[in-house]
């Protein structure tokens, strides 16, 4: 159990490069849609989430204990240079564990390992630990994203591709 607070359910918890979305099973592509919507407000169906241009190098990560996920972080190319995070998601459960900025930090160490040097990210305005963890990355706001997220509205951050915070 996740919830156990003793800590030994939660150091088998791993970020961990997952299978191309359309080798996953239903059930699996069910709960990262739940993982989705309860964490963003964001519902996609099942066919759209593995229809995702992921990059299969440094864009397709799960926090798995090995038999359920408890956390994505889903990435694209843009450019030569430029990844773009479709979606990133810690069980609200995990949530303010750390587990967020290990996420990131496997992530952008792959990333940068393949010549990538920028991200960006939409996020809603009112999620601040979200937000604290882009900009403690050097990310900024770029543009404002009106009722992107069921109504609420959203900021599209951009910046530098850090593997860890800044103290900032």
């Amino acid at each position: 159990n996740v919830n156990d607070d003793s800590g030994d359910a939660l150091e088998h918890l791993k970020w961990v490069k997952s299978p191309a979305l359309n080798h996953w099973n239903n059930r699996r592509l069910l709960e990262a849609r739940q993982l989705i919507y309860e964490t963003t407000g964001e519902l996609y169906e099942t066919k759209r989430l593995q229809m995702l241009p992921l990059d299969e190098r440094f864009g397709m990560w799960v926090l798995s204990d090995g038999r359920k996920d408890y956390g994505i972080l889903w990435a694209m190319k843009l450019n030569q240079q430029t990844a773009r995070v479709l979606a990133f998601s810690v069980s609200i459960d995990l949530q303010g564990k750390g587990f967020g900025g290990q996420g990131w930090s496997t992530f952008a160490q792959t990333a940068k390992n393949l010549g990538i040097k920028r991200v960006q990210l939409e996020v809603r305005q009112d999620n601040d630990p979200a937000i604290q963890l882009y900009h403690r990355r050097g990310l900024r706001p770029r543009g404002y994203i009106t009722g992107f997220y069921r109504g609420h509205d959203g900021w599209l951050m951009m910046g530098p591709l850090r593997v860890q915070p800044s103290s900032q």
